[in-house]
């Protein structure tokens, strides 16, 4: 043997990137750096001397992590390609386990190495279980443990020099999830637990063809990117940099023939009301008699802090408006600084001669002046005042500064306004503030009382190109003044948003609430298109009666802690609002800007001669929570209605109200399965020893305690319940409630 082969086999390091598929649902693959397991395909290589570097496992990087899949009909096509990178000054060997999708064909299954295609083997279930079981014993990794009913497929590559890089590549095809007329597409994205470092850049790439009525898109947990392409197919992207991903990426898609498509999801935990997620969307090209006429008057500040790059984009955006205006459309066009100039005095059709010449008036718009908020809206609030307003009515209002002019006092601008409205109809007003100089709380809650929205266009944003991309989403209602109906027998509250907005082509209405008793239900969307009602009624849609999916009660959770800081920020902190924010954070995780106050410091607690840890009170402390939130709340309350922070607070309370994905698990608090974990940090001794551990909300320190050894044969017989195994993954610390006066303390003994 050459010595340089056998320098090269002693150099030999052991990589284990384990690609994990989500229990019991068709997933794709992942690839994660562990140690590896035993037996391996090859004896291990005789033990290295002290004097030679090897590679150690956190040396190799995901450079880049790509998914490609195509989904035609109910068959998906995965590719996975990983750029890893050994970072090292040694040469590694790689040894690639991972699962199987649960219904994929092997045969349907390769991987490939900078083009040469590796053998491997197939790994049966008992088999899989015991090789995860022995990696959780030797790395004390828990995470692993939710996946054990899966075949895994093994393989190895070497060598990967130092330095360089190795493109591994995956393809696999298997059949989503359907049940109805919703589809499920799942791909274990998530590296949590692995050991892999995090992914240089993620990207992700789902083409959907031949899925006749494809409405409705939906990602619970990933903010997408979709394109439609057809009425059959939609291109659905996700791309990040450098960010650790929380979670699998789950990617749910309704058909449906009728002009809108309807699916739901739900949840209902054991014992309590249930939670629901109202997914609508019309077809992607409405035809003509469905597309809702309107009257839309354009509000343009043209004060003389609107001067240079501001009034030449902000004209740009509504020049961009006029020209897309649909022909049933009829509109008008006013500008405002110390007073107030209307191009027309009243609504004008669209044709090419009106537009032309609103056009012409616009670019003779100059800016200087003071700021008259309050008249310009009343103005524009009296456009809408006709008597055949039998179609629904939008003001865009944009400006960079607050209210210097006539009636300066918030509050009285919002009484008038709602005293102004016109008859029989209540127009949508969506707010455009420009820069930091604006009153946020003005323009937050006039778009909240008349049932639009408020944006916010930074410094560092192109005016036109944010107004532009807003009107787009807008451009074609389909639908207005929509009701649900889920018929007498259900109990539906706590609805959100509420009252709902219109329907427009190319968008999508996601709508949560909760609900008493779960079910078949039939569920009646009524809204108005052209003046004429329309009704579309959908049967056999089910309202989980136990389980579900969990996600929705966050998602729910996160739009009523955006309504309620809504609220404390209009009317002060009232102290059934601060509970009710403090409980909902707690319950379901949910940690925002206002509720990092839920993060406790570390306690000082004993421990006996030994050295062993006396389990300490573990209860969380809801009244030092309470005091903490009520302070933040004074806090929000009184805080500048104007400036950088201001806008800054107010986007994040937008963001919480119109939210249609769960937040990431934050560092302090987990939502797992339906439950919430806090982390408690805990002083050991004067010397600053700590030691963390992951406690059940839930749990009460009059409850019965048992004590499991993380890794021992007991703690892998409780792997057996689903739910169960799903808390256990969190950590090898935790306590976890798992009935009304017990619970279950999970620890590893400390070794000296």
């Amino acid at each position: 043997m050459q010595p340089t082969r056998l320098v090269r086999q002693r150099l030999i390091v052991i990589l284990l990137i384990a690609f994990i598929a989500q229990m019991l649902t068709p997933s794709a693959l992942s690839a994660q750096p562990l140690e590896p397991p035993l037996p391996l395909p090859r004896p291990l290589p005789p033990p290295l001397p002290p004097i030679i570097e090897v590679a150690p496992l956190n040396q190799i990087v995901i450079d880049q992590h790509t998914v490609d899949a195509l989904v035609e009909g109910q068959v998906a096509q995965v590719q996975v390609t990983q750029v890893l990178r050994n970072q090292s000054g040694s040469v590694a060997e790689g040894v690639y386990i991972f699962p199987l999708p649960k219904d994929a064909a092997v045969g349907d299954f390769q991987i490939t190495v900078d083009g040469q295609v590796l053998e491997g083997r197939l790994l049966d279930r008992d088999e899989a279980r015991r090789i995860y079981e022995q990696i959780v014993r030797s790395q004390r990794d828990p995470a692993l443990l939710e996946y054990l009913d899966r075949g895994l497929f093994q393989t190895s590559v070497f060598p990967i020099p130092p330095g360089a890089t190795r493109t591994v590549t995956l393809t696999y095809i298997h059949p989503v999830a359907r049940e109805g007329d919703l589809y499920r597409f799942n791909y274990p994205l998530s590296m949590r637990g692995y050991g892999a470092a995090t992914a240089q850049a993620v990207n992700l790439r789902i083409e959907l063809r031949d899925l006749p009525g494809l409405r409705t898109i939906y990602s619970p947990n990933y903010p997408i990117t979709i394109e439609r392409t057809a009425d059959d197919a939609a291109v659905i992207t996700y791309a990040a940099d450098g960010a650790a991903p929380a979670a699998d990426f789950d990617l749910y898609f309704g058909a449906a023939q009728e002009l809108v498509g309807l699916n739901l999801l739900s949840y209902k935990p054991a014992g309590e009301d249930g939670f629901f997620v109202l997914l609508a969307a019309p077809a992607l090209d409405a035809v003509a008699d469905q597309v809702v006429a309107r009257d839309i008057v354009v509000v343009l500040d043209v004060s003389g802090s609107m001067q240079g790059k501001k009034i030449a984009q902000a004209t740009a955006a509504v020049r961009a408006i006029v020209e897309q205006l649909n022909p049933q459309d009829r509109f008008n066009l006013l500008t405002f600084s110390t007073g107030v100039s209307q191009w027309e005095r009243r609504l004008q059709p669209v044709t090419t001669q009106s537009q032309d010449a609103a056009l012409a008036w616009l670019a003779r718009t100059r800016a200087t002046g003071s700021t008259d908020i309050n008249r310009a809206l009343l103005a524009a609030l009296a456009q809408l005042d006709a008597p055949d307003a039998d179609r629904p009515a939008y003001i865009l209002f944009l400006t960079d500064g607050q209210p210097t002019q006539g009636e300066t006092d918030a509050d009285a601008i919002i009484r008038n306004a709602q005293q102004n409205l016109p008859a029989d109809r209540t127009p949508r007003l969506f707010t455009f503030g420009v820069g930091y100089d604006v009153n946020t709380d003005l323009l937050d809650t006039l778009a909240a009382e008349l049932r639009g929205l408020s944006q916010y266009v930074t410094p560092d944003q192109a005016i036109d190109e944010a107004v532009s991309a807003f009107y787009a989403k807008v451009s074609t209602p389909v639908m207005s003044d929509i009701e649900i109906d889920f018929g007498e027998d259900v109990v539906i509250d706590d609805v959100f948003p509420y009252p709902l907005p219109d329907l427009f082509a190319g968008e999508q209405l996601v709508v949560v609430g909760r609900y008493r008793q779960g079910g078949a239900v039939e569920v009646t969307l009524t809204g108005e298109v052209n003046g004429a009602e329309r009704m579309a009624v959908y049967p056999q849609r089910v309202l989980a009666e136990q389980g579900g999916e969990p996600f929705v009660a966050r998602l729910w959770a996160t739009r009523k802690i955006g309504h309620l800081l809504a609220e404390i920020r209009r009317n002060g902190p009232d102290p059934e609002l601060i509970e009710a924010i403090t409980d909902l954070s707690l319950q379901y995780g949910v940690v925002t800007p206002y509720t990092s106050y839920l993060v406790l410091e570390p306690e000082m607690i004993p421990t006996t001669p030994a050295g062993e840890i006396i389990l300490p009170q573990m209860r969380i402390d809801a009244d030092e929570l309470y005091s903490r939130g009520a302070a933040a709340a004074t806090d929000l309350a009184a805080a500048p209605e104007a400036g950088a922070s201001a806008v800054a607070a107010s986007q994040e309370r937008i963001a919480l109200q119109q939210a249609q994905t769960v937040s990431a698990n934050s560092g302090e608090l987990r939502y797992v399965a339906g439950r919430t974990f806090m982390l408690r940090t805990y002083l050991i001794d004067a010397d600053g020893v700590t030691r963390a551990l992951w406690v059940d909300t839930a749990y009460d320190d009059a409850m019965e305690l048992t004590t499991v050894e993380f890794g021992s044969d007991a703690y892998f017989a409780l792997l057996d319940d689903p739910a169960l195994a799903q808390w256990l993954a969190l950590s090898p610390e935790l306590i976890v409630v798992t009935g009304a006066k017990t619970a279950l303390r999970i620890t590893v003994t400390q070794q000296e």
